[in-house]
């Protein structure tokens, strides 16, 4: 009876108490309220911000698309004008002076660096801006009028005249400048990118434009330049968001121009060099483009508009990549990165908002949930403790009734129970002593009956294993018998003859030999007969091909007695063996599953083997325990290794280890350790139970274990023991007396 009422007791204590049922869903429900307003704000401000972020992308590609259009147009158009003035004849080039005042007045009304014209008499004529500062200048190089190549730069008026020679470049040859070699192995108007070697290290695209006379010779150079800064100056002003950045590269990853305030190149040893945008100093440039590069290795595969996302120290960032051309090969990409979070800091802070007040919520609703489970649950727990002491035998109980109503007819129906309870166990007590009495009896019957059927089984296990081991001894027997008879006739058959094939052979090929000395000249029918059957590699080949044949029956001999040393049919009584020629019959019977196949990868074999006398034991027994052993090593570690990729196995190869050793009390020790998959320790105390297998259905039947701890412990006096980490491997421990116990 009191086990009985501790048993109530503990049943009790497991369920849940009322307050936690009638607070919890209340609570969860405001809690899954909250989650989902906090939830579906934060996600509609991320979408907000990723719509945003999208429109303006596009808005500012847009313009900056536009800009360069014209910006280029303008620096392309006035090269196409010049030349076609000259072909029409409206402009003689050879009149330096009228040339540089038509050029100087191009450059009041376009936006560019520098307007030339070269002629191939060696004529340079030119009017520009040395930086954004300086005044216009007339540069004229003429060999006819000033007897070298010296340009001359001079100061002009408000009308474009020339009125004072500023200063004088020594010997230019404009031959050698990068612009005009590419003009004219291309034969046709370019765009030329190059970088000032000099202050103020301009980056500056030149527009080129040959013009050929009736014969197709080149007699001129139209050439304007455009001073890229003024890119990045449009780009520092264009409105993006305060911390997003616009740039443009070329297709092999070089600045153009940024909104960054850096410029398109760095001085390396005194001299500019064009800057890569991934060694760019601003960070959003940098990672922007190292996010491009990784995402496109060749920065020409983006042939459309991309919008792409990527992150940059825990924070997402909006990329829209641009691809832009012009007609005379430009092909550059716009790119636009804006950080996320220029948009969402009133989104958050509305979210934060939000957050606080379903946490004010949630915790009045706790409160109230609280409140209300106390004011429920009171009397309920009243009655609770009130049923645990009638539990536990105290019957003179009784309950206060509540203000509820349904808690007040609660109270008064306990109440009566309990007095009725009272008056039942009174009489209960004496019917249960007479029934102690005759359970205890009872009990002991049962305890002497399962004690008996406990042994039967036992017992009928131990014989079942045994007959099932006498049963796979005698097959194997049977079969190893027939194989080996059936093999040996035909193989020392073959064996036998193959060295009078051999010599029957030697002596035909030297009869042959004697044949081509007497005979060197044979009839041509007989010639091409040798021809054909390949004569002189039929001779080479054919004491190979014996040879290999021979070396082939000498294995099959080899596979029978290995067989038959793994058996020892003849050998039923224990006898004294050499215990190693055991392991390694077994060894070479396995040796097909220790191979490489197709998803399985080789098992390597450690023989560590000590000086060891014979052993007196069953020879076949034994050797069935080695094969058992070594079978569960071979399926555990094929199982680790095909949960481990191919690198990890280079340098954790499976490995089976076969130590022998004399320990003390004139006895054998032999381990066998792998490094598979391990034995969980649930698995370790029923491994030598019959029937009972860790693998798969179908995959073994749970005798092979029981089997081998038979063999060693009841038929030889020895001990077998499993020592296994789940992961890292098992070891199979067994010891067997060097004396025979009978």
């Amino acid at each position: 009876m009191e086990k009985q009422l501790r048993s109530k007791k503990l049943f009790s204590l497991q369920r849940i108490p009322l307050r936690v049922m009638l607070v919890v869903p209340f609570v969860l429900q405001i809690s899954g309220a909250v989650g989902l307003t906090g939830y579906f704000a934060i996600r509609n401000g991320q979408q907000a911000a990723s719509d945003v972020a999208v429109n303006l992308r596009q808005s500012v590609s847009d313009r900056i698309d536009q800009h360069l259009n014209s910006f280029i147009q303008g620096g392309r158009e006035v090269a196409q004008i010049n030349a076609k003035a000259i072909q029409l004849k409206t402009l003689d080039p050879e009149n330096v002076d009228q040339v540089g005042r038509y050029f100087w007045q191009e450059m009041q009304v376009y936006n560019l660096g520098y307007i030339n014209l070269v002629s191939e008499t060696g004529n340079f004529v030119g009017s520009g801006r040395f930086d954004a500062k300086s005044q216009i200048t007339i540069d004229i190089l003429s060999p006819r009028r000033f007897g070298n190549n010296n340009v001359h730069i001079y100061k002009t008026n408000s009308q474009g005249e020339p009125v004072a020679l500023n200063f004088v470049t020594q010997a230019y040859d404009f031959r050698q400048e990068p612009w005009y070699r590419q003009t004219v192995q291309a034969k046709r108007p370019i765009w030329s990118l190059y970088q000032w070697e000099t202050q103020p290290y301009h980056l500056s695209l030149a527009a080129t434009y040959p013009i050929y006379d009736a014969n197709h010779r080149l007699k001129h150079i139209s050439w304007t330049e455009l001073r890229l800064w003024e890119v990045s100056h449009f780009l520092r002003q264009l409105s993006v968001s305060p911390s997003g950045r616009t740039f443009i590269l070329e297709r092999n990853g070089l600045l153009v121009g940024s909104s960054a305030k850096e410029e398109p190149y760095q001085l390396v040893n005194g001299r500019p060099q064009r800057l890569s945008a991934v060694k760019s100093n601003d960070p959003l440039i940098r990672a922007s483009t190292q996010y491009l590069t990784q995402r496109f290795p060749d920065l020409l595969q983006i042939q459309s508009p991309q919008r792409l996302e990527f992150w940059q120290g825990g924070q997402r960032q909006f990329l829209q990549v641009t691809p832009w051309q012009d007609a005379w090969g430009l092909n550059w990409l716009i790119v636009v990165a804006v950080p996320e979070a220029d948009f969402l800091g009133q989104i958050q802070a509305n979210t934060r908002t939000t957050i606080v007040l379903c946490l004010v919520a949630l915790c009045g609703a706790m409160i109230l949930g609280l409140y209300t489970s106390h004011w429920i649950a009171q009397p309920i727990v009243r009655l609770n403790l009130a049923s645990q002491a009638i539990a536990s035998g105290d019957f003179d109980q009784a309950v206060q009734v509540g203000n509820v109503r349904e808690f007040e007819e609660l109270g008064h129906s306990f109440n009566q129970m309990a007095q009725q309870m009272r008056d039942s166990f009174r009489s209960l007590e004496s019917a249960n002593q007479q029934l102690e009495t005759s359970n205890l009896d009872l009990e002991h019957r049962v305890d002497q009956r399962t004690q008996e059927l406990s042994g039967a089984l036992h017992n009928l296990q131990q014989t079942q294993t045994q007959l099932i081991q006498t049963e796979k001894m005698s097959g194997l027997g049977q079969m190893v018998a027939g194989v080996a008879h059936e093999i040996n006739n035909p193989v020392n058959f073959i064996h036998g003859n193959l060295k009078h094939a051999k010599d029957y052979v030697k002596d035909l090929l030297g009869i042959l030999s004697l044949y081509q000395s007497h005979y060197p000249h044979p009839s041509s029918e007989i010639q091409q007969y040798a021809e054909a059957a390949e004569l002189e590699f039929l001779v080479e080949d054919a004491p190979k091909i014996l040879e290999s044949m021979e070396e082939g029956t000498r294995r099959i001999r080899e596979i029978v007695l290995t067989l038959r040393n793994f058996s020892r049919l003849d050998e039923a009584e224990k006898k004294q063996v050499d215990l190693h020629q055991g392991i390694d019959s077994t060894l070479m019977l396995l040796q097909h599953r220790f191979k490489a196949k197709q998803n399985l990868h080789e098992i390597q074999i450690v023989k560590q083997y000590a000086n060891l006398p014979d052993l007196d034991c069953y020879p076949g027994q034994i050797n069935q325990v080695f094969m058992n052993i070594l079978s569960n090593a071979v399926d555990a570690i094929d199982e680790r290794n095909t949960k481990m990729d191919s690198e990890a196995l280079k340098h954790n190869p499976g490995q089976i280890t076969i130590v022998t050793e004399l320990g003390e009390n004139h006895q054998v020790i032999i381990r066998i350790l792998d490094n598979g998959v391990g034995i969980p320790e649930s698995a370790r105390a029923k491994l030598f139970d019959p029937f009972f297998t860790t693998k798969p259905v179908g995959k073994g039947t749970g005798l092979g274990l029981s089997i081998c701890y038979q063999i060693v412990v009841e038929q030889h006096g020895g001990t077998l023991k499993c020592l296994s980490t789940p992961g890292a491997g098992t070891e199979f421990v067994m010891t067997i007396p060097l004396v025979a116990v009978n």
